[in-house]
């Protein structure tokens, strides 16, 4: 089964927050930080394009509303 690459946009889209957001998840030194946040990979050896797998992303979400309020 091939499995999807999501870039920023439709990462952010998908989990309704903004890029700013998104990027404080991922900063270790932000107290916004989250661990269980999927890290992005490179999408080429130059550049800066990267992307998420859409299935870590999925599963994201699932863990999110597992632990709804």
């Amino acid at each position: 089964m091939a499995n999807a690459i999501l870039r920023q946009q439709e990462v952010t889209k998908r989990l309704g927050i903004s890029s700013s957001t998104l990027w404080y998840r991922l900063d270790p030194k932000n107290r916004r930080h989250d661990p269980d946040m999927p890290r992005p990979f490179k999408l080429s050896g130059s550049g800066n394009a990267i992307g998420w797998l859409e299935s870590e992303i999925d599963e994201y979400i699932a863990k999110q509303a597992a632990n709804r309020i």
